[in-house]
């Protein structure tokens, strides 16, 4: 499983055209590092009806996420989800209150901001796993207790918490693209 890192991203309009390219470009080094006899990715980036990308022609699986300046790309051949949070200022009492079970919310207590955006990125990454997005049920799934997935948290830098979500644990191996 790779994690394909972009830093310059910008959003904004031509945010969705620049994220494809980079997909692409993430796609065709993951199957160039894999050894995957794919061809190349040129077909067209689809999405589910509820917004979860996926290629039409490709056998890989992908999850994207930014913030900031900060673009990742999760891409393995089973289903993933990935999300980033920059750490910064929010009524973080208030949101986990209201999205976190009882565990995470004692787990923010004693980890404080850093715990906050730890499970909040695994609540995104759950979401992109499922394809589900951020759904009522995600108030009652516990990222510390459950089973069902597993978690890889991860650091790409400094003030920016990270997350991959996957069935079966793997390694995770962390790559810039420029």
């Amino acid at each position: 499983m790779y994690l394909y890192v972009y830093e310059g991203y910008q959003g904004g309009r031509e945010g969705r055209q620049r994220t494809e390219e980079l997909v692409r470009r993430a796609a065709e080094r993951y199957i160039y590092e894999e050894r995957l006899n794919l061809g190349t990715v040129s077909g067209r980036i689809l999405r589910t009806e509820r917004g979860k990308p996926y290629f039409q022609e490709v056998p890989i699986e992908f999850s994207v996420s930014h913030t900031g300046s900060l673009w990742v790309c999760l891409m393995d051949t089973g289903t993933v989800g990935v999300d980033v949070q920059e750490i910064r200022g929010c009524r973080r009492e208030k949101i986990a209150e209201r999205y976190y079970t009882a565990d995470e919310r004692e787990y923010v207590q004693s980890r404080g901001e850093s715990g906050f955006f730890q499970i909040w990125a695994r609540k995104e990454a759950y979401a992109k796993y499922t394809g589900d997005g951020f759904t009522e049920r995600l108030r009652s799934f516990s990222t510390l207790k459950d089973t069902s997935v597993e978690f890889i948290d991860f650091d790409v830098c400094a003030g920016i918490k990270g997350s991959c979500c996957m069935k079966e644990k793997r390694e995770l191996w962390i790559r810039q693209i420029v």
